[in-house]
């Protein structure tokens, strides 16, 4: 597996662009990439349910609807419910008609309330990782 670690969240963020599939890409799907995304969603839904609830209201995680059909999953965790051991899992979803999509998981301090501090992010395509340095930093290098 190839990983970029991008030494602040700025420098992450300018990379994420290039980082993810074109946008022609999902436009090729047409109509189906509706289909093919809900799929996805139920996949990473069967995955962290279980671990950690339900996302709707949750304080621990949150998957945010892909209105932009850009083939993004963006998924929002607290610090103290995000899994290292996840990001592998997650990846694996990433094959047949969904290996052109990425997984954004954005990592905060906490969900709710005034003290909503961005710690880092990870993007995961089927064979690379994208991630900010403070994350690897906050999680003691378990990315």
């Amino acid at each position: 597996m190839n990983r970029t670690v991008k030494a602040t969240d700025a420098e992450f963020w300018e990379a994420f662009g290039g980082f993810c599939a074109p946008g022609g890409f999902f436009d090729v799907q047409g109509a189906a990439q509706r289909e093919i995304d809900r799929r996805l969603v139920a996949a990473v839904d069967a995955l962290l349910v279980p671990r950690l609830g339900a996302w709707q209201g949750s304080e621990k995680w949150r998957h945010q609807f892909d209105v932009y059909r850009d083939g993004i999953r963006s998924l929002e965790f607290g610090i103290q419910s995000f899994e290292p051991e996840c990001v592998p899992e997650l990846q694996s979803l990433l094959v047949g008609e969904h290996e052109h999509f990425c997984i954004l998981c954005e990592v905060f301090t906490a969900l709710v309330g005034s003290s909503k501090t961005r710690v880092g992010s990870v993007a995961i395509r089927a064979s690379r990782l994208l991630v900010s340095y403070p994350l690897v930093k906050r999680l003691n290098g378990q990315i």
